[in-house]
């Protein structure tokens, strides 16, 4: 009992000197969160201001995300409809084949022009020249 007794009597001054270290190290820390929570109740509502701003520019680029998609969509739906490389190219063929047949229909017209033109000189003048 005697030996419990000097060992109470010796923790109980490292007890005390334990709990003066303790408070001494902590009693900076409730004077910081103090400091924190005067800094969040100062700027509460800057901070609500910045939130409400980033909501509203986050419907802002949702909508103009929507409007490029339907964009998008309907740039790919004309695309659909245009030709390809190969329908483009026969089509070029195509065209230039058109304008050769043109022309010869042409010299054939003329052909056919000149001829109607010496008829008709003929009819007029009759055949005096004959």
């Amino acid at each position: 009992m005697e030996d419990l007794s000097t060992w109470a009597s010796l923790a109980s001054p490292l007890l005390s000197l334990a709990t003066i270290v303790y408070v001494f190290l902590t009693a900076g820390s409730k004077k910081a969160q103090a400091d924190i929570d005067a800094f969040k109740a100062s700027n509460a509502e800057e901070l609500q201001v910045i939130r409400s701003s980033i909501d509203g520019k986050s419907a802002e680029i949702e909508r103009k995300l929507e409007d490029h998609a339907v964009r998008v969509q309907s740039i790919e739906s004309d695309m659909k409809h245009l030709p390809d490389v190969k329908s483009f190219t026969d089509l070029r063929l195509a065209v230039a084949e058109i304008k050769g047949e043109a022309g010869k229909q042409a010299e054939v017209v003329n052909g056919i022009a000149r001829t109607v033109h010496r008829m008709e000189n003929f009819l007029l003048t009759g055949s005096k020249a004959a």
